[in-house]
């Protein structure tokens, strides 16, 4: 039972997209999970669309009160004003926006009802860039807007983002990395086996397919990998939003004539234990921000060859990861093949990735700078941060401690 001298939870809306697949909506699920028992955060998740998805299926079983609001188009006048109907009427203390519409629709809505407002942005490429004028001109208006925070997933994120921004910082806030993303003892020996690879070298990549992640470069790199080590098989974990896109990767493993060793294997809810029924993680993006997926592969022990794009070289920095120049697929076949063929290089990188993320990537330690940011940033005069109450909490028990 909460001490009546206690502050108040703050009662947080968190806005985003979807809830179908990404490392933003990973992230979402992450933080809820995180801050679930917490007495000094109340979570609402708002979706600008339907339920239904594992990760809105997740959040539903765990007790997290989520809202669904689908709209006709991003500027549909009447999912605005449910918006912020349902914000004003939880009487929410803070608003956080994750991914474009989010931003859009969250930081206006903020405005309207002079709500603190932040949002994360996700990705180093410039998010107006890929998308309509107007949703551009929209996105960058609540960027520029004197009462927006903004929080950067990473260091080069920040700087990219600075474009959208007309110039103005960004908080870094580094993600997390779950630890319900690392596989149970046990699991790499059952997949395999499942998967039927008990004897191959397997190499893993995750990520929906799209342009992004440079699927392409990654079958025309596997083509030469497959050439010289024929006991090796690609597994591509991740959605397809474009069914043209996906029909174009088939048809290119095949004229390449490596179909029978590259599996697509859709969404999965079990990446964790696939990440660990691999021998090498490979990503050959043109762009990211700073990849969630390849922070589980560490936290999985799983070694990495990447593209140096993002914060990729920052996060490996120290492991011997190979990271290499974007659109060279001749160059990643070769740094992949040199770790497939020398097993001690592989288990020294992926145990020292697994390190790695442990010191720098947990959960509590980015709540901790998202709480301080809520605290700092927000309007409610009796808020402390998250660290704060827990050393004012510690302090207390040990006082008390000494008294007894």
């Amino acid at each position: 039972m909460r001490n009546s001298l206690e502050p108040s939870p703050l009662k947080l809306a968190y806005v985003v997209d979807t809830l179908v697949t990404g490392g933003a909506e990973r992230l979402v699920v992450t933080f809820a999970k995180a801050t679930k028992n917490r007495p000094d955060i109340d979570l609402t998740v708002f979706v600008l669309s339907g339920g239904g998805t594992p990760f809105s299926d997740e959040l539903e079983q765990m007790g997290i009160d989520v809202v669904y609001l689908p709209g006709k188009s991003l500027i549909d006048p009447g999912r605005f004003m449910k918006l912020v109907s349902e914000l004003r009427k939880g009487s929410f203390d803070y608003v956080h926006a994750h991914l474009i519409s989010a931003t859009v629709l969250g930081g206006w809505a903020a405005a309207i009802l002079r709500l603190p407002f932040a949002t994360t942005i996700h990705n180093v490429k410039a998010s107006t860039a890929r998308v309509s004028k107007l949703r551009g001109i929209l996105y960058r208006s609540v960027l520029k807007m004197p009462g927006t925070v903004r929080i950067a997933v990473g260091q080069a994120v920040a700087e990219a983002a600075r474009t959208d921004t007309g110039g103005r910082d960004c908080i870094v806030v580094p993600n997390a990395v779950s630890p319900e993303a690392v596989a149970p003892q046990g699991a790499r020996a059952t997949m395999r086996a499942q998967l039927g690879v008990e004897d191959r070298k397997v190499l893993i990549a995750v990520g929906a397919i799209i342009g992004q992640k440079a699927y392409e470069n990654l079958l025309a790199a596997y083509s030469q990998i497959s050439m010289q080590m024929s006991d090796t098989i690609l597994l591509i974990v991740g959605n397809a939003p474009d069914a043209d896109r996906y029909e174009n990767l088939q048809k290119q493993a095949e004229n390449l004539g490596i179909t029978e060793q590259v599996r697509f294997l859709g969404l999965r809810q079990d990446v964790p234990d696939l990440l660990s029924a691999a021998d090498l993680f490979v990503s050959a993006s043109h762009w990211e921000g700073l990849p969630v997926s390849v922070l589980e592969a560490m936290a999985n022990g799983v070694p990495c060859v990447v593209t140096d794009v993002g914060d990729n070289a920052l996060i490996l920095d120290g492991t011997g990861a190979p990271v290499v120049p974007p659109g060279q697929p001749d160059t990643l076949a070769k740094s992949v093949l040199a770790l497939l063929q020398d097993d001690p290089a592989r288990e020294k990188i992926g145990q020292t990735a697994r390190v790695r993320v442990v010191e720098h990537y947990g959960v509590d330690a980015w709540v901790d700078k998202l709480a301080d940011i809520y605290a700092d940033s927000g309007r409610r005069s009796d808020r402390l941060s998250l660290r704060r109450r827990r050393t004012a909490s510690h302090l207390a028990a040990g006082s008390g401690d000494g008294a007894s």
